[in-house]
């Protein structure tokens, strides 16, 4: 079986990775390596373009509870997930976008339904457009909310013996 390569766009809250979840019960049996991006636009500054390669300030913002939940997902959906990397991507035109899907050999984008990424620097942006105007397969799912289960546990005493206790 071939597995699939998603895109999820991410602003690093774990509210966007309710779609990993989401995506594991609708398509339950395939295999998927999951790509976590957030956008950024590429900076006016020539310094900053110079230093591009070697940016880590935007690596700050992914939290430990965020990497923590990853990892949880990973052990959650062990058959089903092969990889789960983090990235971000530079720039905010359709063809540089096209060329990073094709590079990375994406074959789908994954989003939550009325989900909205929040900006998390200043040259963040939101990427509902981009996904749209590229023209690639975007599967919209809506958040996973687990259903309760009852857990049945087994009393110390029964009411009887409960009955009979002087406090």
């Amino acid at each position: 079986m071939k597995t699939t390569n998603i895109l999820i766009p991410t602003d690093f809250s774990l509210t966007s990775l309710q779609t990993i979840p989401a995506l594991m019960q609708r398509q339950p049996g395939k295999k998927f390596n999951i790509l976590l991006v957030n956008f950024l636009g590429l900076s006016d500054s020539i310094s900053d373009l110079l230093m591009l390669s070697r940016r880590s300030r935007e690596y700050e913002h992914i939290t430990q509870e965020f990497m923590d939940e990853c990892t949880r997902l990973a052990r959650q959906y062990p058959n089903q997930i092969e990889s789960l990397q983090t990235e971000f991507f530079y720039g905010n035109t359709v063809a540089v976008f096209k060329n990073y899907l094709e590079a990375r050999e994406v074959d789908q984008i994954a989003k939550l339904k009325d989900y909205n990424c929040a900006l998390i620097t200043p040259n963040s942006y939101e990427p509902t457009q981009l996904l749209e105007r590229s023209k690639y397969p975007v599967l919209t799912v809506q958040p996973f909310t687990p259903s309760p289960q009852l857990a049945k546990v087994k009393a110390l005493h029964t009411i009887e013996e409960m009955e009979w206790q002087e406090f």
